[in-house]
């Protein structure tokens, strides 16, 4: 796979870093309630949930991160809805 080492998002399924969280981490990490949590995920806030399986679902650790230092950083809703617009289109190029 030659065409990887042009591409550092693809590079970044092979990082040991990459992680699937569930909602009880996500929520702990954020200090927030369910509630709000899925307040800010209908907002476009946070990044929705990937299928792991028929009847369970993760989120990436590194989104959650992400958003979490956006949030941090003083970003505005519509600059964190850019983010997350943004972190949910690389997952297409993780999977390339």
């Amino acid at each position: 796979m030659t065409h990887a080492a042009h591409n550092p998002i693809s590079t970044t399924v092979q990082n040991p870093d990459l992680q699937i969280i569930r909602k009880p981490q996500v929520l702990k990490m954020l200090g927030i309630s369910k509630s709000n949590f899925h307040i800010k995920l209908n907002a476009g806030l946070l990044p929705r949930a990937i299928a792991l399986g028929a009847n369970s679902v993760g989120y990436f650790k590194h989104e959650v991160i992400s958003v979490l230092l956006a949030m941090a950083a003083g970003k505005n809703e519509d600059e964190l809805k850019e983010l997350v617009k943004t972190l949910v289109e690389q997952r297409q190029q993780l999977a390339a």
